[in-house]
């Protein structure tokens, strides 16, 4: 299934000392061609990224070869419902995060974060599935 990487995993991903596990997992992911990227995370890592640096040069230039979701009139309300749904049970998350959630729900893509537990409750209030790339999948 297509995928959404969230910031966090992206910037364990490119980080020299970022989690191995994350790592592999994108890797893997990057390889079969699986992953998928919104505005809100590219502006954000192209914060921390340096064009003039070779390694985060690099980093863009595989950043640029992703599909990008539009964010759209009909996404921005989906946000704004996840929102409410959140706030309804007392709890609050980034508007980029409850964004990056309405642009995977409505496409279809989970969402591969690293440690970012709003997505987790995003995901409680109706939003897409998601996956915590620094925990161990349980085996069932």
């Amino acid at each position: 299934m297509p995928t959404l990487v969230d910031t966090s995993a992206w910037i364990e991903f490119f980080h020299p000392k970022g989690a191995a596990r994350v790592k592999q997992i994108l890797a893997s992911a990057l390889h079969d061609g699986i992953v998928v990227t919104v505005a809100p995370v590219l502006t954000e890592l192209l914060v921390g990224l340096e064009p003039s640096r070779a390694g985060d040069a690099r980093a863009i230039e595989r950043l640029r070869a992703l599909e990008m979701l539009d964010l759209t009139w009909d996404i921005c309300m989906r946000a704004g419902d996840l929102g409410r749904r959140l706030a309804r049970r007392g709890r609050r998350a980034p508007t980029v995060d409850l964004m990056i959630a309405a642009a995977a729900v409505s496409s279809g893509h989970n969402i591969w974060h690293a440690g970012d537990k709003h997505f987790a409750a995003i995901e409680r209030a109706g939003g897409p599935s998601q996956r915590d790339l620094t925990e161990a999948i349980p085996i069932t």
